[in-house]
């Protein structure tokens, strides 16, 4: 066991170093969004508790419902029925649509008279809805023998559970009604249709009686006009002396009309010429050959044509002084002087065809006036005529329809006043369909788990704590150095009553997730840096009971297996509590005593764990003053020694934010380690112990989160296949049993 030191060596001052850089500027001021999924995961016993409470209260309320049976009758209504009487045809009215009319006929269900109906006649029996409300009553039962309100509450509590509906795209009706005694649901369906199919026939019937005294009394005027209007028609035609007034066989008309088509037949013609005297008067022997072909004129260019082209050959020839050729060029002149009186004789011909025609279609035009004016004589007297005419027709058939119809109106109402048949009657329903508890039971637990939801999500929007190594880097400018999951840290009994310090998971169970994630940090405290070792470490924390010193112990353990000189310093002189992880009886002595100089000097310890190369040094007795004796050059000199003497120094120190103990062993140390407990450490205060260490020009190593939920960490858990991880734990803890320490550890 080392033994102290009598004269130091002067203390060396380690040089402050910087924090590690953020890896950006919003990740250490602004949160990130709420992962939901971790959420949900990290309260979920508090969402399923509020479930589970919501469908009870469901399953309760389902209970205590009063079952409620419904009664549903269908029926057809006939939208092809007149609703005139028969008359629409004659008087031109147009009955309603096929939807609107079920739409109106499925609303006169529900009227307030029908219900009261039929709810009267069966109450009657004594089997109404509100059989009470008619017990001091005699019959007849009328509205006016009720209260109103008395009967506006009986057809309220009954209209509340009626509900008539169509079918889509067909003129089909359900009408259904709830109630709580089956017999009285089906009863009252019956009846209310029973009630509607009989007041529909007695509206129509009396309708139909109302509507034939009416028309009678203005028959006899029908009858007067239409014997004024023929009289009229009569003495018109007489003082007009008009014969063949009809436009369909009137002689004036067809002359008319005879003129007008051998005017367009003349103008017709006349356009025609004019275009072939427009074509001769162009002087173009070709056009007027190829417009009026006659056989001089043609016989006469054929000559033409022959002279000129025998000339031409004799001439290309023989010359211009061969006999043939004198004689062709005499000839050519007579022939040109005989085409052009040809073509004279043919214009003149043309001219006087065009003006033939010009006269004849302005005596035409002539004959047509004369004919329109004594068309429009005759239309100022048929106009006249037909208004007559017309009345005294429409009249004398209004008339004779109108008696026809007045006949059938009383039969025709009758057979069409049921506009509506009933396909099935109700029945007694043989289950209630109120309350349908699997619809509240799962209503209530939708509810309930939306509500747990939104609290949980509330709840994590006001909770301040960290819960996943993320959120250090994201809330803080520390680095993560590494993830302790939880762990059950009681003491633990062999079978041979040999107490074990449970909290030294890395040597009760190598293989386990704890002991890999103190291997990890181990890792990543060494490789911090590249430039210089990591020899001397110090590990504290924001406040006390988030586990920095199960991290010290288990990291000096971690260092010692890989068979380096390892000191483990319990520098907590308020609070000490290494002793109880390696299970050790307080010594007397201790690290107070080496930085006090008084007492035994012989304070380290060398706990019997199998491993020879780790050395405790416990806190010692309780000092008076920490801070300032653990600000002392002595406290230089310890740790210059140590450096010497051991490869690696674990100090567990105080809590940074509670006291001011660990800021001279800091700055002294090579880094430092914060610890963060899940849960349990709030944002708030893992900046703040940030900010005092880098005020104070500590270098920083990084934090480590502890006691977390690898679930909420990874979303997923390690399997006992594969690994192993659970398997060395889990075999480890079923070959011991189990009991609590006395005090509370931190885990």
């Amino acid at each position: 066991m080392p033994k102290t030191i009598d004269t130091p060596p002067s203390p060396t001052t380690v040089p402050a170093l910087t924090p590690p850089a953020v890896q950006s500027e919003q990740a250490g001021r602004t949160a990130n969004v709420i992962d939901v999924r971790r959420v949900l995961f990290t309260r979920k016993f508090l969402i399923l508790a509020i479930v589970a409470v919501a469908v009870i209260v469901s399953i309760i309320y389902a209970k205590t419902r009063v079952p409620m049976y419904e009664a549903t009758a269908t029926a057809v209504i006939d939208s092809s029925r007149s609703e005139s009487i028969g008359l629409s045809d004659l008087v031109g009215t147009s009955s309603e649509g096929g939807t609107t009319k079920v739409q109106t006929e499925a609303f006169r269900i529900t009227g307030r008279s029908l219900i009261f109906r039929a709810v009267s006649e069966l109450a009657m029996e004594h089997r109404g809805p509100s059989p009470d409300a008619f017990r001091n009553l005699t019959p007849p039962i009328t509205e006016d023998s009720m209260t109103p309100a008395d009967r506006a509450s009986m057809v309220a509590s009954v209209g509340g559970s009626l509900s008539v509906t169509i079918v889509p795209r067909t003129n089909v009706v359900k009408v259904s009604y709830r109630h709580p005694n089956a017999v009285v649901a089906r009863d009252l369906v019956n009846k209310l249709l029973d009630v509607f199919i009989a007041r529909s026939v007695e509206d129509r019937l009396t309708g139909a009686t109302q509507a034939a005294l009416m028309l009678t009394s203005q028959m006899e005027d029908l009858k007067n006009h239409a014997a004024d209007a023929q009289r009229n028609l009569a003495k018109y035609l007489k003082e007009h002396n008009l014969v063949g007034a009809d436009e369909k066989d009137n002689l004036t008309t067809d002359a008319l009309k005879m003129v007008n088509q051998q005017l367009a037949e003349a103008r017709a013609d006349q356009l025609i010429k004019e275009a072939r005297l427009h074509l001769v008067q162009s002087g173009n022997p070709e056009l007027l050959t190829s417009v009026i072909p006659t056989p001089t004129l043609q016989t006469l260019r054929d000559q033409e044509t022959q002279v000129k082209i025998e000339l031409g050959q004799l001439t290309s020839k023989y010359g211009s002084g061969y006999p043939r050729v004198h004689e062709l060029q005499v000839q050519l002149p007579k022939l040109e002087k005989a085409i052009a009186a040809e073509t004279a004789n043919v214009t003149r011909r043309v001219q006087e065809e065009y003006d033939t025609s010009t006269h004849t279609v302005q005596a035409l035009q002539g004959r047509l006036d004369g004919q329109m004016q004594q068309a429009f004589k005759l239309n100022e007297s048929a106009a006249e005529y037909a208004l007559l005419r017309e009345d005294a027709e429409s009249t004398r058939d209004l008339y004779d329809a109108m008696q026809l119809k007045l006949k059938e109106s009383s039969v025709s109402a009758a057979l069409s006043a049921a506009t509506i048949s009933v396909i099935d009657h109700a029945v007694v329903a043989p289950n209630p369909v109120e309350p349908n508890k699997r619809r509240i039971v799962m209503t209530g637990g939708l509810a309930g788990l939306i509500f747990a939801v939104f609290l949980a999500l509330g709840l994590e929007a006001i909770d301040d704590t960290l819960k996943t190594s993320e959120e250090i880097e994201t809330f803080s400018q520390f680095h993560t150095l590494g993830a302790v999951p939880h762990f059950d840290a009681e003491g633990m009994t062999t079978k041979d009553k040999r107490q074990v310090p449970a909290r030294l998971v890395t040597l009760l169970a190598p293989e386990s997730l704890a002991a890999e994630s103190y291997r990890g940090i181990r890792s990543s405290i060494l490789l911090s840096s590249a430039d210089r070792r990591n020899k001397v470490i110090l590990i504290t924390s924001s406040f006390m009971a988030e586990g920095k010193s199960t991290l010290s112990a288990n990291l000096a353990i971690t260092l010692a297996q890989g068979g380096a000189r390892v000191l483990l310093v319990d520098a907590d002189l308020r609070r000490s509590t290494l002793h109880k992880a390696f299970n050790v009886e307080r010594p007397l002595g201790g690290f107070s005593n080496l930085l006090s100089q008084v007492g035994s000097q012989d304070v380290y310890l060398t706990p019997d764990l199998g491993l020879p190369t780790l050395t405790l040094l416990p806190a010692g007795p309780k000092p008076p003053n920490p801070a300032e004796l653990l600000a002392t050059n002595r406290m230089a000199e310890l740790i210059n020694q140590w450096r010497q003497e051991y490869d690696h120094v674990v100090i567990d120190s105080a809590p940074i934010l509670m006291v001011s103990d660990s800021l001279p062993i800091a700055a002294r140390a090579d880094g430092t380690v914060l610890v963060v407990r899940a849960g349990i450490t709030r944002k708030k205060a893992i900046k703040r112990a940030f900010d005092l260490l880098s005020r104070s020009n500590i270098r920083i190593l990084g934090a480590v989160m502890n006691a977390i939920d690898f679930k909420v960490e990874n979303f997923y858990t390690y399997s006992s296949k594969g690994y192993g991880y659970y398997d060395g734990y889990k075999g480890y803890t079923a070959a011991y049993g189990r009991s609590r320490d006395e005090d509370d550890d931190e885990v």
